[in-house]
């Protein structure tokens, strides 16, 4: 079994400048680092597809899972985008699927799977997905899973 993962399976895209420290001590870009990548790309959606308040807003969102798969090693000086789409989206959970691509590669280096909650920030109890966020949310929605090939 094989996983394939393709540009063509997302439609939403953020840039990323790899760094020199963003490499570990074998000269690529560190796991750790592709999880921050990650991050980055999902607080930018929050934040500037669906005008989340992500310091003081009512409703925050927390990672409660997280995994990548490599299958390509870049590093410093790589240009990378992060693409992002939607698995699930039910209640206050959104499981989102993160692709880790070179410009113009057909082929991710790296597959994420990052699974948050959205709670009241007052009380920390899980309320429903944002009505604004649910909307953008569900454009990104997969038609189709990311296929074993």
């Amino acid at each position: 079994m094989s996983i394939s993962v393709q540009r063509s399976q997302f439609n939403h895209s953020y840039p990323i400048l790899t760094r020199p420290h963003d490499n570990d001590l074998h000269g690529h870009v560190s796991g750790a680092t592709v999880h921050g990548y990650f991050e980055a790309a999902l607080q930018a959606l929050l934040l500037q597809e669906a005008g989340l308040d992500l310091r003081d807003g009512e409703v925050t969102g927390f990672v409660v899972s997280s995994a990548a798969d490599f299958f390509a090693l870049p590093s410093f000086p790589d240009a990378l985008e992060v693409t992002v789409a939607v698995t699930r989206l039910a209640g206050s959970t959104v499981e989102y699927r993160l692709g880790l691509f070179r410009p113009g590669e057909a082929e991710a280096c790296a597959l994420g799977r990052v699974v948050q909650v959205f709670v009241e920030r007052a009380s920390g109890r899980p309320v429903a997905v944002p009505d604004a966020l649910q909307k953008v949310l569900a454009g990104l929605q997969l038609g189709e899973a990311v296929g074993e090939g």
